[in-house]
Parts: structure tokens; sequence; C-alpha cells
């Protein structure tokens, strides 16, 4: 666990842990003891703390378990201590101490399952952390470093199900958080390769391990080796919705040239007389005729797509360039505004809006999409990843 990790998790518990009671507790059991000695090396370890001398806070703190070791205080501040320097099993066992003596100490419990589902003993952190984490801790910085090792811990044991779970949950609860969304993606992508695996182990030369083998191809922009992959699953299963499209994009991806369209384009027809409705399909074939300057075949195809799937964007904005292209300027704000609906980042459909509102006279809001383009596209480097797969063409601000 990160640094920053265990400053929240102690922080959240120093309120809590505190030495109010620790020199009457210590010295109610131990009157023949000097007070004096005890008192010292209780200031001593609470100004440790407060400053986060975590060694000097141990060596104190030991001192006063020694002197009194049925203080659940001082063995829970002494587990914090442990923590704080990555000595997590020795934590563990201060803090199992801690609640032997008083189980009601429950942020203890809560550092306990922490300190658990660091050690890999998942078993015995996953009721701790799963009661911790339906309660909704008030902090909610020790309430997502609660959930993080609830997932890591449900992971670990192979209930991905409650893995799963967990990482939605937190996703609703803290759905920018950069951890949250890198943990979540991650437990999905290990998700898919111990299916993949497992796949491959139990059906070696089934249609869907050649389907998996393209896919990953693809995803490594490796696509004559995709391409093949994908030939063998028409082999096994010619009707096979989804591939002649996957080929089609993968030929068009390897190479610009004009023979590349064309073949590409004979893969998107196969599709269709698969799939008569798939949308992504119309959508290339609507992308290879408009760059082929024949706009009315392009407008047919590209309506057929958004008419499939009005929610795609991509078409939206590919029939509003052609509609442009042949001066049917209102019907295409219509198809544009409607594009930013959807998507109200994509820089492409705000630089084609602009064009319009000029095309139209409307220069106050020509003023306002240019305005906002410039800054989506200034921001663009710190935007979005572009992961490598299949998808479609991307509409870009070039003709």
């Amino acid at each position: 666990m990160r640094a920053q990790q265990k400053q929240v998790a102690v922080s959240c518990l120093s309120c809590v842990l505190a030495f109010v009671s620790i020199s009457k507790n210590v010295g109610a059991q131990q009157a023949q003891r000097s007070e004096t000695d005890i008192e010292i090396l209780s200031k001593q370890a609470q100004e440790a703390m407060a400053t986060k001398d975590w060694a000097a806070a141990e060596k104190s703190l030991e001192k006063l378990g020694q002197l009194a070791p049925n203080v659940s205080e001082v063995q829970a501040n002494l587990g914090v201590a442990y923590y704080s320097q990555n000595r997590v099993s020795e934590a563990a066992k201060a803090f199992d101490r801690a609640l032997q003596l008083n189980p009601k100490m429950s942020k203890a419990e809560t550092m306990l399952g922490l300190c658990y589902a660091e050690l890999g003993r998942n078993r015995q952190a996953i009721p701790i952390l799963a009661s911790a984490f339906r309660r909704r801790p008030a902090d909610s910085q020790m309430g997502r470093l609660i959930g993080l090792d609830l997932q890591r811990a449900y992971a670990g044991s192979e209930q991905y199900d409650k893995a799963i779970a967990v990482a939605d949950e937190l996703l609703k609860r803290y759905p920018n958080d950069a951890e949250i969304l890198f943990q979540s993606s991650r437990l999905h992508a290990d998700r898919a390769y111990e299916l993949m695996n497992h796949l491959m182990r139990v059906s070696s030369d089934s249609v869907w391990v050649h389907y998996a083998k393209a896919d990953v191809q693809a995803s490594l922009q490796h696509h004559d080796l995709a391409i093949t992959e994908y030939r063998k699953v028409l082999e096994m299963e010619p009707r096979m919705p989804g591939i002649h499209f996957r080929i089609g994009r993968a030929i068009l991806q390897s190479s610009k040239e004009a023979t590349a369209a064309d073949a590409a384009l004979h893969e998107f027809e196969l599709e269709l007389a698969i799939a008569p409705e798939n949308s992504d399909a119309e959508y290339e074939i609507g992308e290879i005729f408009r760059q082929k300057g024949q706009l009315d075949v392009a407008m047919g195809h590209f309506s057929k797509a958004v008419n499939y799937q009005p929610n795609f964007a991509q078409a939206r904005i590919g029939l509003a360039s052609t509609l442009m292209s042949t001066g049917q300027m209102r019907e295409a704000l219509a198809q544009l505004l409607e594009a930013v609906r959807i998507e109200p980042q994509n820089e492409v459909a705000h630089f084609r809006l602009a064009s319009v509102y000029k095309s139209l006279g409307d220069t106050v809001n020509h003023q306002k999409e240019m305005a906002f383009f410039q800054k989506l596209h200034s921001a663009e480097s710190s935007g979005e990843l572009s992961l490598p797969g299949v998808s479609v063409t991307q509409q870009t601000i070039d003709p």
C-alpha cells in the first residue's frame, strides 16, 4: 500500500485512538509503578505521533505496552505506528491485541481488515471490510481505501462477481477518482485475461479462440495477423455476424491505398448480407463513398446508420459533412446539434457546427462554437486515450 494511503488511514484513526485515558488506565493497573514514568512515556508517544515520528512513537508505545499490556489504546496506537512504517504483520498483531481487550474499537477493527488485505489474508479481510464498506464511513478517503482493499481481497480470492460489484459501487461514489478508475479497469482486464486463458485451455481450436486471437492482434495493430484469424473464424462459421466488418476495418487500418478501400468496401457489403442493420458497416460504406466524392450514395448509407442507431455521433457528423458538401446547411445543422448533444466534447462536431453557422450568417454562434472548438483542440494532448482495436473510422477536421 502506498504511503499516501497509509497516511489517510492513520489520520482517520488519530481522533479515535487518543491518549486521553492512557495514563489513567495504566496508572490504575500498575499502581506500584511510578506514575511519572507512565506520564512521560505517554507524552513522548503522543508528541511523536503528532509529528509522525513513527520510530520514536513505536519505542514509547512498546515500553507502555510492557508496563500495561491490558490497555487497548496502547496496543491500537502501537498498531498505527507499525502500520505507518510498513510493518503490516506486526501492526495486525497489535490491532488484534487491542480488539481482544476492547472489541468495540471499530476503527481498530477496520485497520485490522486493511492489514489482512495487504497481507493477502483475504478470507479474514473480507468480512471486516465488507461490513465497514456497507456502513459508508463518514471520512470519504477512508471509505475509498476500504473499498479498494475489499475489491482487491475479493479478486484475490477469485470472487470476481463481488469484486466487480465493489468496483461499480466505488465508481458511483467516486466517479472521477483516478485510482478507482484505474483499479476498476485493471480488474476487468485481469478478469478478461483469466477467462481467455481458461478458454484456451478448454477449447484450444474453437471458433471463439480464433475470434479472441484476432481481436488481440487487431488491438496490437497487427492487422495482417488479425485478418488471418478472422478468416479462420469464417471458415468455421461463415455467417458469424461482425467478422466481415472487422476484416474491413483491419484492411482500412493497414493501408491508405485506393485498392484497400475497395477491398474493405467488399467486406462491409458482405457484412450487410449477414446483418442487414449493422449501423457500423453502413457508416463505413458511407464514409468510403464520401471520400470518393459519390455524395448521394454516401448520404444514403449515413442515413441508414443514423436510423439504425440514433446516438451514433460519428454517423451524424459524416452525414452532416455530406449535407454541407451539397449545400444543405439547415439539414446539416440539425445533424450536428444532435452530434454535440450525444458527444459534447467532440471537437470535429463543434468545428463543423461553427462552419455551418458561418455559412448561415449566424456570427454569434459561429464565434461561440469556434471558441469552444479551440478550447477542446488545445486540450487534446491531455484528453481521452486513443485505444487501438475495432471501432469505426473517425471523422476529422479536414474534409
